[in-house]
Formats: C-alpha cells, sequence, structure tokens
C-alpha cells in the first residue's frame, strides 16, 4: 500500500481508499483471468481485459505524482573572487519555483530568481574604490531528495543555474578618466554556475532554507583591454511559502 504521505494531503481515509481500490483492482485482475476458460477460441479478450486492468491500477498510482508552487526570499553573503583578491557585499534574491513531486524521495524543479548583489555594503569606500553593484536573472534546474513528508520534512537539491546580468555596472579608472575601459560593462551578460539549496518544511505552506550560487565561468567582461577574472557566489538565508 503506498503511504498516506505521497499525496501531501491529510485525508488519510481517501488514500487509503484509493491505495484499496488499486489493489483490488489488481486481484479482480488476476481472478478474471484465471476463471476465463483456457480453451477461450479468443485470447485476445483475455489480453484486454488485462490491459485495462492494469491501465485503471496505474491509474489511481499516479495520484502519487504533483505539482508544487513555491515562492520565496531571503538575503545573504556576496562573495566576488577575483583570483588573486576576494571582496564581500551583501546579497539579497526573490523567486518563484515549480516543482514535480514524480517519486516518493524525488523530484525536479525549476525557476526564476532575481538576485542582487553589491561589494562593501556596510563598509566606508576607499577612495577611488570602484565597487561592484550588479542584478542577475538566474534560471536553475535542479534535481531534489526528500526526506519525510509535511511538517518537520527536509529537502536538498542540486544542478545547473544560468545567470543573466539584467543590471550590470560599468567601470570606472579614477587613476586614468581616460582608459577606455570607463563605461564599458564589468559583467558578461551570461554566466553558469552550480546551485546547491536546503530546506525545511515549518507548516504545510510555510518552509526555511538556504540557497548557494556558485559560478563556474569566468564573469568579467575584459573586452579584450584587461585580464582577470570574476566569479560572483552568493550564500542566500531564505523564507518561503509553498502551495
Amino acid at each position: 500500500m503506498i503511504p498516506a504521505k505521497i499525496l501531501g494531503v491529510n485525508n488519510a481515509w481517501v488514500l487509503c481508499f484509493f491505495n484499496s481500490l488499486r489493489c483490488n483492482i489488481s486481484a479482480i485482475t488476476v481472478f478474471f483471468i484465471q476463471i476465463i476458460p483456457k480453451n477461450e477460441p479468443d485470447m485476445k479478450k483475455r489480453h484486454t481485459l488485462l490491459v485495462l486492468m492494469l491501465l485503471c491500477a496505474l491509474g489511481l498510482t499516479a495520484q502519487t505524482c504533483h505539482w508544487q508552487h513555491a515562492l520565496q526570499a531571503g538575503a545573504g553573503l556576496m562573495v566576488n573572487d577575483h583570483g588573486y583578491r576576494t571582496e564581500t557585499g551583501l546579497a539579497s534574491a526573490v523567486g518563484y519555483t515549480l516543482g514535480y513531486r514524480f517519486a516518493y524521495r524525488w523530484s525536479a524543479a525549476a525557476g526564476v530568481t532575481i538576485r542582487n548583489v553589491a561589494e562593501n555594503v556596510f563598509a566606508d569606500a576607499l577612495e577611488g574604490a570602484d565597487d561592484d553593484t550588479f542584478t542577475f536573472l538566474d534560471v536553475p534546474l535542479q534535481v531534489r531528495l526528500h526526506f519525510g513528508s509535511g511538517m518537520g520534512s527536509c529537502t536538498v537539491g542540486l544542478g545547473p543555474v544560468l545567470s543573466f546580468c539584467i543590471q550590470n555596472d560599468t567601470y570606472y579608472i579614477d587613476a586614468d578618466p581616460d582608459s577606455p575601459l570607463n563605461t564599458l560593462n564589468k559583467c558578461r551578460p551570461l554566466s553558469l554556475g552550480l546551485q546547491p539549496t536546503f530546506s525545511c518544511q515549518l507548516t504545510r505552506h510555510l518552509f526555511i532554507g538556504a540557497d548557494a550560487h556558485l559560478a563556474l565561468t569566468n564573469q568579467k567582461d575584459t573586452h579584450h583591454l584587461t585580464q582577470g577574472s570574476k566569479r560572483i557566489h552568493s550564500f542566500i538565508a531564505k523564507i518561503g511559502f509553498c502551495f
């Protein structure tokens, strides 16, 4: 029998009914196959009956799959890795995720997130400093593993994320006002990252968790005028609402 918690609803009586019905259909299928005379000239009747019964049972089992929507927001730490040095700052994000639970422990998810990052938010600006500030549109694709269902359950996920820089920052070299880099974008328009996630269900609809965005590709746009690298990582604590 399929556990009631698979469907993520509280009405255990309804779930028990569907589970029992599915099991009874399977038993009835075997019974009818046995009672039909072995010398029945039209064996197609037996095959048709078997297929119809099994399809009905599979249709009930398919109810274990369901969709889930989630809205989440959070804030945390940004780490700007330049290769030879790192800068820290603030990261914030708000997004939507659509998940599909195809098994008791497994689901797939995709979503969109607006992520803002800013360097040295709480530090005094140095003279001539050129701190980075960007806004990304992230599109994550994940496979998730679930531990339990309902209140107190936990989920971990992992998958690639495409990041589109929708609000760029520009170079400004204070020591060289005539540099050809000045006013040019600092970040490449598209980058690839890896996103691990963790969440814990507090109530039927409310959850908390944490996301990380680990940049895998060089995000610095050199315009063939300079060198170096830039990888912007984010570590964000979040709260969300699922339905």
